[in-house]
């Protein structure tokens, strides 16, 4: 008689990657516990429902080509609409302390030719990149060596120009770019179709919102998962051994002949592991620390600023809040969402949400006017305070350290590995990891059957 399991697969996390893991598993016929630490699903996406208005605190946006995001969408019968765009996107001239268009881009004119440069440059890079050919090896490795801070005061030699583009950078990644080697940026643009694709609405990375919130299809997933999954259940510890593991929590301990873990790196090494972790991956996983980004969502009766002729879309690169975008839904009320990046979110997340919430207002007040001064609700959240999250919006792995990314996702034994940093395609998006928990059930299940033809 063989060994007598509890289930056969345990997944750790209920964030898009371990539920995709699960949902695909289940819908095969297997049997499957998914361990949730917080007391909801969704894991960095989250939505606030307020007054009937879902507010999306962490990921929200659903891509152009994000596949695998639009797929499930389709699946539970849930629609998006447009980033909303009417009107100018500006930037916030602080010396003169006035709005002014980004016309072609967030920056004084006279800083404009200088970033033209430094985008042909990098757009070489991106075209190579997606080329049959790629990057030679001698490219990727000094690319991977050179932090994009050091790229920029090579190819941006303005001041103005580089404050521009490293606050659109820093937005993107929520790392500062000291931290971020050119290999991950030309890497990630390439995946988005281009430079512009990765930062913009229409056609680009930040196209579409979901109607429901992007937590939607999380809710509809557990749903179908029912007492499969335990919520408000942290994993402590893992023990893998060759014909099984173990995964134990506070009150429980349990057997299964698999188990899939989802979290961020930096939660990976937090569990206790026994035995420890091969040496290259908790090497890796101390490579990869999780960016830090403060978002803020205020409620308005309508979306005011569209009065002015401007879009909601605001950068500053040199305030203590570095953005702002109109999130509105069709129909009302206007919402304006605050994403501030890297270091000014660290001096955010110290203040308290009163303090932080202020702070963003008095942002919207000065870009916006007194109008902004009153709305009717706030919500925010500082992702490097939430301890199961660690920061946000991914990890990033520190220049020199792409050569060992390219395991991230191999498996140890019998412990598999999903996530958003684990995912070949759009990393850091919500994409990446419902596409990275269909690799890691294709691999389980395959493991299972070979499992039950040596049993």
């Amino acid at each position: 008689m063989g060994r007598v399991f509890d289930t056969e697969v345990i997944v750790v996390g209920a964030g898009y990657a371990g539920l995709t893991t699960a949902l695909h598993l289940v819908e095969r016929g297997r049997d499957v516990v998914v361990l949730e630490a917080r007391d909801r699903v969704g894991g960095r996406v989250w939505t606030h429902h307020n007054a009937g208005v879902p507010l999306d605190l962490g990921g929200m946006w659903v891509g152009a080509n994000h596949e695998h995001f639009r797929g499930l969408l389709a699946r539970f019968g849930l629609t998006t609409f447009p980033t909303p765009s009417h009107g100018h996107a500006a930037w916030w001239d602080a010396p003169r302390d006035t709005l002014r268009r980004a016309r072609p881009f967030p920056m004084p004119v006279l800083a404009v030719p200088a970033v033209v440069v430094g985008l042909a440059r990098v757009g070489w890079l991106v075209r190579r990149a997606e080329s049959g050919r790629g990057l030679t090896s001698a490219q990727t490795q000094r690319l991977d060596q050179m932090t994009v801070a050091a790229w920029l005061r090579r190819w941006v030699p303005s001041r103005r120009a580089r404050e521009a583009v490293e606050a659109a950078i820093v937005g993107q990644a929520s790392t500062e770019l000291a931290q971020i080697s050119m290999l991950s940026v030309v890497s990630s643009a390439a995946e988005a179709g281009g430079v512009l694709a990765e930062l913009g609405t229409d056609g680009g990375a930040q196209q579409d919102l979901v109607v429901d919130g992007a937590d939607a299809p999380a809710r509809a997933i557990s749903a179908l998962l029912g007492s499969r999954l335990r919520l408000a259940t942290p994993v402590l510890e893992i023990h893998h051994q060759s014909d099984a593991v173990r995964v134990v929590t506070a009150d429980s301990s349990i057997t299964a002949r698999h188990v899939v873990v989802t979290l961020p790196p930096a939660r990976v090494t937090r569990l206790h592991w026994a035995p420890a972790l091969p040496v290259w991956r908790a090497s890796l996983l101390a490579r990869m620390p999780m960016g830090s980004v403060t978002k803020v969502l205020a409620v308005y009766d309508r979306p005011f600023w569209r009065d002015g002729g401007w879009s909601g879309e605001v950068t500053d690169a040199v305030g203590s809040v570095s953005s702002a975008f109109d999130v509105s839904p069709p129909g009302g009320p206007g919402v304006l969402a605050s994403l501030t990046c890297g270091d000014r979110s660290v001096a955010l997340a110290q203040l308290s949400p009163e303090d932080r919430q202020q702070r963003v207002i008095d942002a919207f007040t000065r870009w916006f006017g007194s109008e902004a001064r009153h709305p009717r609700s706030v919500v925010d959240v500082s992702w490097e305070n939430e301890v199961f999250s660690g920061g946000g919006y991914s990890a990033l792995p520190i220049p020199g350290a792409s050569a060992m990314v390219k395991r991230i996702a191999e498996p140890t034994g019998r412990v598999h590995f999903a996530g958003t940093e684990t995912a070949t395609r759009f990393a850091g998006y919500i994409d990446g990891a419902i596409s990275s928990g269909a690799r890691a059930a294709t691999e389980v299940l395959a493991r299972l059957v070979a499992d039950e033809a040596g049993d």
